[in-house]
């Protein structure tokens, strides 16, 4: 019975996105916050009563198609960040295997094995050659 109903309630919300995500990592940061004593504190109060409520209003949202609209924008603008830490997660899992180099003109990275020695090192990007050692 409450299945259902739940079930029923949540049919045709937004649920869970991006941004609702963002905003309820936030709220968490913003409750360890509060715990500081004087002003602060409940400056960082209010803050977690903000988010916490404004992550409410996204999830029961009905308006979808706005919603969606809202975290496209949010995604595009925060692209850049998150593919730092997803690239900087990939290097971290095969730093074992590899070694990594940046470019000195373009400042990509590139992948080179490791126990190799000293190697002449060509960027695929922009051609330059560089030496480093594995």
């Amino acid at each position: 019975m409450i299945r259902r109903f739940l079930y029923n309630f949540f049919q045709g919300r937004n649920g869970m996105d991006a941004i609702a995500k963002f905003t309820w990592i936030l709220t968490f940061a913003f409750i360890l916050l509060s715990f500081i004593p004087g002003v602060v504190g409940y400056v960082f109060y209010v803050l977690t009563t903000v988010s916490m409520v404004y992550t409410l209003f996204r999830v029961l949202s009905r308006n979808v198609y706005k919603r969606r609209e809202e975290e496209r924008r949010f995604l595009d603008k925060t692209q850049r960040v998150r593919r730092y830490f997803a690239d900087s997660r990939v290097r971290f899992s095969q730093r074992k295997e590899y070694k990594f180099f940046r470019c000195p003109t373009c400042h990509s990275y590139l992948r080179v094995p490791r126990g190799k020695g000293k190697l002449q090192i060509t960027c695929r990007k922009c051609g330059n050659r560089f030496s480093g050692k594995t």
